[in-house]
């Protein structure tokens, strides 16, 4: 096991004055600074100059000029960076930064993605490169992710967590995209080094070098849709994804530096110096994601090129693999909890497998009176009812919705449903009841499915 080898570590930094902090911490905890080479793409504003990087002990070696960006290059304890010096104004989101790094890799052994508001454990890239390693007993492209445990940089080591959490599906969002939230992984039983994971963290990834290149993230990406894309696009190009048991390094989940969606929405706006506008960019971002898992856009898409799906594994792998449907946007019930991938799931009939799965709706009741509403009704119940005619639930309108009923003559609410195929509702009927008196004619109902 070769563990001299070098480290493409790739950053992007906006506004962010945890940065040097960030550098320094992981160059000082590092077994082996002299085989790191880290590029950041640096957007910054007048806040942010290179002297604060020589006030900070890192040497300043050159500046060029190189594929229309200024570049500079510092040295500190053996670590060579790479600034790529950008004004904040031409920032166009993480995905574009992330790729603007990545183009500077010159084929280094191992890839390390993380973002610019990080603390390392000592000695962690000797760590990450032998759990790597290995790894390769389980998978021929495994690599290390997760969201990190989370730090405090002003009480820092104080305050830290301690454990490792693995990312599970939470919900789908308004628009189709998965979300996903972060739950304390158990302690490993027989001994095992990682845990098998489902997604990927933009925040942390550690790879062997060609994932840059392979899984080179998509500059159309502008932030909440690139962990499932690139979840998407490394496991079908091949790649196993695993969760570390041990922390190794520890991210800011508070971080109160400005956000590039932050500056892009007030004026002046850098809108103006951009060739779209922020609703542009999170608009093509997510139609880029429906195309991926194959849901109707709406518009016509280009071909992904080099940031479509891989040719190892298929779409439908990815869905059994971690128990999502995206097209019924339904979930595998073990997909809710802390589990590592079942590969069971894998032999289930088309029919089968639809049974099995939780399905996320939304449904918005109109109530109206079609005559003159009583005064103030003693009641009003909704209730569901599936397709075989079973009544799946009932509600009763609060106080504060009857009187709007009274007032304006209807209301309306969302009932947000997470159940099995065969309770899905196709029927809603309501009912009134003023004194002892059921008045159902004065009412009529409809239903739609939305995205809330």
């Amino acid at each position: 096991m070769n563990l001299e080898r070098t480290i493409f570590v790739q950053i992007p930094s906006y506004r962010d004055p945890q940065l040097l902090p960030t550098l320094k911490d992981m160059i000082e905890n590092a077994k082996s600074p002299f085989l790191l080479r880290i590029v950041i793409c640096w957007q910054h504003g007048a806040e942010q100059d290179i002297q604060s990087f020589e006030a900070n002990g890192f040497e300043l070696t050159h500046t060029a000029s190189e594929e229309g960006a200024t570049v500079h290059f510092l040295r500190i304890h053996g670590a060579n960076i790479e600034l790529i010096d950008i004004d904040y104004i031409h920032s166009k989101g993480c995905g574009w930064a992330r790729n603007l790094a990545q183009r500077r890799y010159r084929g280094e052994h191992y890839n390390l993605q993380i973002d610019s508001h990080h603390r390392f454990s000592a000695e962690w890239d000797f760590k990450m490169k032998s759990l790597l390693e290995l790894l390769r007993v389980r998978s021929s492209r495994p690599l290390l992710t997760g969201y990190p445990p989370s730090f405090d940089p002003d009480t820092y080591p104080s305050g830290r967590q301690e454990y490792t959490a693995a990312i599970i599906f939470d919900s789908f969002s308004p628009t189709g995209v998965v979300r996903f939230r972060s739950v304390r992984l158990p302690a490993p039983v027989h001994g095992e080094i990682a845990f098998k994971a489902k997604f990927v963290a933009g925040g942390f990834i550690f790879s062997d070098g060609a994932f840059t290149q392979e899984v080179m993230s998509d500059p159309d990406h502008f932030f909440c849709t690139e962990e499932i894309a690139t979840s998407i696009r490394a496991f079908t190009k091949g790649y196993d994804f695993y969760h570390p048991y041990a922390p190794l390094l520890w991210h800011q989940y508070d971080n109160h530096a400005r956000k590039v969606w932050d500056d892009q929405s007030e004026p002046p706006a850098a809108n103006s110096a951009t060739s779209m506008t922020l609703e542009d960019r999170s608009s093509a971002a997510l139609r880029k994601t429906l195309a991926l898992v194959g849901l109707p856009t709406g518009s016509e898409m280009e071909d992904f090129g080099v940031y479509g799906l891989g040719s190892q594994r298929t779409l439908r792998q990815y869905e059994r693999h971690t128990g999502i449907n995206f097209r019924l946007q339904a979930v595998h019930k073990q997909s809710l909890t802390v589990q590592e991938p079942v590969l069971l799931s894998e032999t289930f009939e088309e029919n089968e497998w639809k049974r099995s799965l939780v399905y996320f709706r939304s449904m918005r009741v109109h109530i109206s009176c079609t005559t003159r509403c009583p005064s103030f009704p003693a009641s009003v119940l909704v209730s569901s009812y599936s397709s075989d005619g079973a009544r799946q639930s009932t509600r009763e309108l609060s106080k504060s919705e009857l009187k709007f009923l009274s007032r304006e003559g209807q209301v309306q609410y969302v009932d947000t449903l997470r159940v099995p195929l065969d309770q899905l509702p196709v029927r809603y009927s309501v009912h009134v009841r003023s004194g002892d008196a059921l008045t159902d004619h004065q009412l009529s109902i409809f239903v739609e499915e939305v995205l809330v």
